[in-house]
């Protein structure tokens, strides 16, 4: 797909999620003191979003969807990270296309895609951003994804406890589905479509920092005329850019499962980014930028629970090694044209799903 429609489709669905789901809404579906009210609410929301059809791209259009590639799909993340959406999009776009291409029930509402953690009983997953307004679970376990309905009371997240949690079940849940895939390009794609929200939600904050520094007034000047706060800025679209284009790449690595390698470089560049960002967007800021009422705390939050949830750097760095150290690649150099121009190996992972 050209680069100008993926730019076209990014826009479309960046207007559509302002109408349907702005930071106003999304601060009351993330409020601790919601209740039943904020409930309704998102899956009023999730309902109005749905409708729109951009949940299906990666469906096979056959299926009944628009049988998008990541790499076009690629758009679509970014402007969800943008908006600070609050639900699980990325993952319930790969649950739906993983099931319907095995001919399976797509259950409604929201699926967070969760991976399982040793436990003495029952089922425990890790936290899970978005999984707090999940109907449905994908359990990562043992090169398999386990569908299952959402736990009643899921342990509430760390930095999000409302929508986002660590999926936990006393005893072993039904299962509703099963698809077998590779726990490394389940990763792979966990950090690419991380990479590209968080790259989203990355062009969000440089965006209020520029605008912020044009308005703000200081000893009769704007912010953005002094020297020292173009500086911040500059390095501020550095580090946003970089991000950009890493996710970019990881996305258009493969049809639907990215290159392990390039998933893991996106997200190490995203994740290194991600305190510099913050730390410079809040210093512009100043003390306004802890308040309540500025948005720039929606996204810098979001921001750090993607890096604390997810891969580690340390993770990330480990692997692209022992990568560049088996391939037959001499230097650093030939080792990134080799994961540039070979056939991605992402695109060669099949998903058998069979019915439990």
């Amino acid at each position: 797909m050209p680069q100008t429609i993926q730019q076209d489709l990014h826009d479309e669905f960046l207007r559509a999620l302002a109408g349907l789901c702005p930071l106003e809404r999304v601060r009351e579906i993330e409020a601790r003191d919601g209740g039943p009210d904020a409930e309704r609410l998102a899956a009023r929301v999730w309902q109005d979003i749905d409708a729109l059809g951009y949940v299906d791209a990666l469906t096979p259009a056959d299926l009944g969807g628009a049988g998008l590639s990541l790499a076009d799909a690629e758009g679509l993340l970014r402007a969800a990270g943008a908006s600070a959406l609050p639900y699980p999009l990325a993952d319930t776009m790969l649950a739906r296309a993983l099931l319907r291409s095995a001919g399976q029930a797509v259950p409604d509402g929201p699926i967070a895609l969760a991976l399982a953690r040793p436990g003495p009983s029952g089922l425990r997953c890790v936290q899970t951003p978005g999984a707090g307004l999940a109907r449905s679970v994908l359990v990562q376990r043992d090169g398999c994804l386990l569908l299952v309905a959402a736990p009643a009371a899921p342990d509430p997240g760390l930095f999000r406890p409302r929508v986002s949690a660590a999926p936990a079940w006393p005893e072993s849940p039904p299962v509703i589905g099963r698809v077998t895939l590779p726990d490394d390009a389940v990763q792979a794609w966990r950090n690419a479509a991380d990479a590209a929200c968080i790259a989203g939600a990355m062009q969000a904050v440089l965006d209020r920092c520029i605008a912020f520094v044009g308005e703000r007034q200081q000893f009769g000047r704007a912010l953005g005329r002094f020297q020292a706060i173009q500086q911040e800025i500059s390095v501020l679209a550095e580090q946003v850019a970089s991000t950009a284009m890493a996710a970019r790449l990881a996305c258009a690595s493969g049809a639907l499962f990215p290159d392990v390698s390039l998933a893991a470089c996106a997200r190490l560049r995203a994740c290194e980014a991600i305190p510099l960002v913050c730390a410079i967007a809040h210093a512009i800021h100043g003390a306004i930028g802890i308040t309540e009422e500025l948005a720039l705390g929606i996204y810098t939050t979001r921001l750090h629970e993607w890096r604390a949830t997810g891969m580690s750097e340390d993770d990330c760095a480990g692997l692209i090694g022992r990568r560049l150290l088996a391939g037959d690649s001499q230097t650093l150099l030939g080792f990134v044209r080799g994961i540039m121009d070979a056939a991605p190996a992402g695109s060669d992972a099949k998903a058998s799903c069979v019915a439990a």
